[in-house]
């Protein structure tokens, strides 16, 4: 038990000691936030050396995980991949997660690294992991989450009617959404017309959709970005139903080169 107990220990404070080398800047930050990491290499490998390298990994252990765009070969870093030395083992390192692994923040839940000589005969333990924090939305009438997307991604399209400064959407029933999408050269590729809107709560609409899952995408087809609309019924003078249409709201997906 007392071996146990002391491994325990020793394992812990490695630990410690290997999270207290690794400062962030801005302390917590999405996948959209430029980050700049501050890496101490003393006691490792890479003790006294003055040109390190950052090899950079993301979601580990939840899946969908990629290496970063800057790592170039195990044995032959990219220059990209390069620390900035601020003082004697002390080096920082400076990126924005989704430009860094070419994914968008749908996708981005945390991210890992090691430092490492660019032939890669050196390299520190692994750090890890880092979580990327939520994106936040600021609410209005019509919203989509998440913010920044690919043509992969899960997108959800919101219709606060609490929020609509519009009258007759603020009267709007039977509420339904038309989903557009355009090809790369910005042209009508296809559309999902009038689809039943999920009712959130009393005031709240949603539709979530993955392109490929709702329009056919042949293989390779580029998708510039799509738009949404959602309409509805409001009753005229008579009680008879009168078709109404919010506003058309265009979405660009972000493109990795």
């Amino acid at each position: 038990m007392m071996k146990k107990f002391l491994f325990s220990m020793l394992f812990s404070l490695c630990s410690l000691w290997a999270f207290s080398q690794v400062t962030f800047s801005p302390a917590t930050f999405t996948a959209e936030d430029e980050v700049t990491i501050t890496l101490d290499v003393s006691n490792t490998p890479l003790a006294g050396l003055n040109d390190i390298y950052i090899w950079i990994f993301s979601n580990d252990g939840v899946g969908g995980g990629k290496d970063g765009l800057v790592n170039g070969q195990w044995t032959n870093s990219s220059e990209s991949a390069k620390f900035t030395k601020i003082a004697t083992n002390k080096f920082t390192y400076k990126f924005t997660g989704t430009t860094l692994f070419g994914q968008s923040p749908a996708e981005l839940i945390n991210f890992g690294f090691l430092a490492k000589t660019k032939d890669g005969s050196k390299q520190t333990p692994d750090y890890k992991p880092y979580k990327f924090d939520p994106l936040v939305f600021s609410p209005s009438q019509f919203r989509i989450f998440p913010a920044k997307l690919d043509q992969t991604d899960m997108a959800t399209v919101y219709f606060h009617q609490d929020l609509a400064t519009d009258q007759s959407l603020q009267r709007l029933f039977d509420i339904k959404v038309t989903i557009t999408f355009y090809d790369g050269a910005g042209n009508q590729f296809a559309q999902r017309a009038n689809i039943v809107a999920k009712k959130e709560s009393d005031k709240l609409y949603s539709y979530s959709f993955i392109p490929e899952k709702l329009i056919t995408l042949p293989a390779g087809t580029t998708l510039s970005k799509f738009s949404y609309q959602f309409s509805g019924n409001l009753k005229d003078a008579n009680g008879a139903n009168v078709p109404y249409n919010g506003p058309v709201v265009e979405v660009a997906y972000l493109t990795f080169n």
